[in-house]
């Protein structure tokens, strides 16, 4: 077991590497007109860059939390977290689109390899009864990095100019790494049954991805689902486009827009620790919770799609706070999954799911950004955008009936109860729509 000081201080460093994580992932929404002047480049091609990070993210997925395991966290933080610094100098100083699109594949696959190896470091560090307290605070700590993203990382383009603005944050990675690998001690793995004994090896044998058909259960497909439509539009929004869509639509300064778009990042801090407070301790329950959220969601955008001039800064910054509250239930959406299969695949399970919840994040940037360049063509920016949260409404209407199909996964939890039979697609089934 790890002594308390260094177990701490390696906490400490998790919390400010995902800080700078999640500031590399959404802090190119206030710098979107730059980049076009820069580059030279449509809207289209834009979103194609900025969604090159979130298809790398969710490509390492799986692997980064192979290499958690087999390779242990020191090495894993070392390695993905030098490629994301390598990545954020590349975007710093990238001269074409291209090299970019590049740099934020780089970027995001190294970030990548943050969170998963983050929550190995916990359940290997800590008690089982802790882990889910240090999760929230990581999370929350971490949440931090989208805020200093908006109005922060805005004020630090206007002084020093974007690409300086990427150059500090890929510094101060690079040496947190350099501490996390100095701080960790190597991991020690059972490789044989003189260490594992056949039992443990066959349990290691089950947890390999695979070897659990956890796709063939029909109940795993709405939350996959639910995951990819309310991520890909919340981090679309937030990530790339909601600071644009101000600019553009009412013709507000840089720095107003990215102060608005702080108030997601705030509404996201103070809803992780709402969300989970409420399923945990008041509804005890998942699925109402999960209600709850999407129909706050679906509100928040059918409001949004209704404006026709600008509501000025307390209403717009209150509905931005409102969407940011109320999209972060999907970490109520992560744990259902982790509720509904039994541990031999629940890892699998929730990686997928994670997978999914990144794509969709890449298909909404580039269909946002592809639309955006074919509407601004014939009509005010305020109309094409308007096209847009139609598209983002009805995305989160469909995640509204998918909680209707979603099993409650609270009361199997306390039974540590598998997937009921009766929830597993039959292989005479899979051809049926």
């Amino acid at each position: 077991m790890i002594r308390a000081s260094r177990r701490e201080t390696v906490f400490i460093v998790l919390c400010v590497l995902f800080i700078i994580a999640l500031f590399m992932r959404t802090s190119p929404a206030v710098i979107v007109k730059d980049l076009m002047k820069d580059f030279a480049v449509p809207e289209t091609s834009l979103a194609l860059m900025a969604s090159a990070f979130f298809w790398a993210y969710a490509a390492v997925q799986i692997p980064v939390g192979f290499l958690s395991d087999r390779i242990g966290v020191r090495y894993t933080v070392f390695g993905f977290g030098s490629l994301g610094v390598a990545g954020a100098l590349l975007f710093a100083f990238s001269t074409s689109i291209n090299m970019a699109t590049w740099a934020r594949l780089l970027t995001g696959a190294g970030t990548a390899g943050i969170w998963i190896p983050a929550l190995k470091y916990l359940s290997i560090s800590y008690r089982p009864d802790e882990f889910a307290t240090r999760t929230s605070i990581i999370n929350a700590i971490g949440s931090l990095g989208l805020m200093l993203s908006t109005l922060p990382m805005a004020l630090s383009v206007e002084k020093i100019g974007w690409r300086y603005s990427f150059v500090i944050p890929a510094v101060a990675l690079f040496f947190l790494v350099l501490l996390a690998l100095y701080l960790m001690k190597p991991q020690k793995f059972p490789v044989d049954d003189r260490e594992t004994g056949k039992e443990s090896k066959e349990a290691a044998a089950a947890l390999q991805p695979g070897t659990v058909p956890f796709w063939r259960y029909r109940t795993f497909w709405p939350f996959t689902i639910w995951a990819l439509l309310v991520y890909g539009v919340l981090f679309s929004f937030s990530g790339l486009w909601g600071a644009a869509y101000l600019q553009d639509s009412y013709n507000i300064s840089r720095e107003t827009a990215g102060s608005h778009l702080m108030f997601i990042s705030l509404g996201m801090i103070i809803g992780g620790l709402f969300w989970g407070m409420m399923s945990d301790r008041f509804f005890r329950a998942r699925r109402p919770v999960l209600m709850l959220g999407t129909l706050g969601m679906l509100i928040s955008w059918a409001i949004m799609l209704s404006l026709s001039s600008y509501p000025g800064p307390f209403c717009t910054s209150l509905l931005y706070f409102a969407i940011g509250i109320f999209s972060i239930v999907f970490l109520i959406n992560q744990g259902c999954v982790k509720e509904l299969f039994p541990v031999t695949v629940a890892g699998t399970a929730m990686g997928t799911v994670n997978a999914a919840m990144f794509v969709g994040v890449a298909l909404f940037q580039g269909v946002t950004g592809y639309l955006l360049d074919l509407l601004l063509q014939t009509r005010p920016a305020l109309s094409a955008f308007k096209t847009i949260f139609t598209l983002y409404l009805a995305s989160i209407a469909v995640a509204f009936f998918l909680v209707f199909l979603m099993p409650e996964t609270f009361l199997g939890k306390q039974k540590n109860q598998p997937v009921p039979e009766e929830h597993l697609v039959k292989k005479d089934n899979f051809q049926q729509p």
